[in-house]
């Protein structure tokens, strides 16, 4: 997409907020959303994975195993399953 000043303006990956439920830190429920949120931010690196080369793929990769073992841990802290975590997710993500 070119600006009107000729120059390139990189597209934007940015979704809108997830309106997630408010909720108490350190809490199951807060592990779901912490789960929601590493899911949404998987796909947007996912996205910006694309329209990026070598050491750059190679970083985002890294930060994607770091969201995953986040994710993980909250999901083995709080015994929560991976139907579950999905059910969570698709009921942020229909909000």
């Amino acid at each position: 997409m070119k600006h009107k000043d000729g120059n390139m303006t990189p597209v934007s990956a940015h979704r809108l907020p997830r309106s997630l439920p408010v909720v108490e830190t350190g809490t199951r429920e807060s592990a779901l959303c912490t789960i929601a949120n590493v899911a949404t931010a998987l796909d947007t690196l996912r996205e910006v994975r694309k329209h990026v080369r070598g050491d750059h793929k190679r970083r985002l990769d890294d930060v994607a195993v770091v969201l995953r073992v986040v994710a993980l841990d909250a999901q083995a802290t709080y015994a929560i399953t991976d139907e579950e975590a999905r059910s969570f997710i698709r009921d942020c993500r229909s909000r």
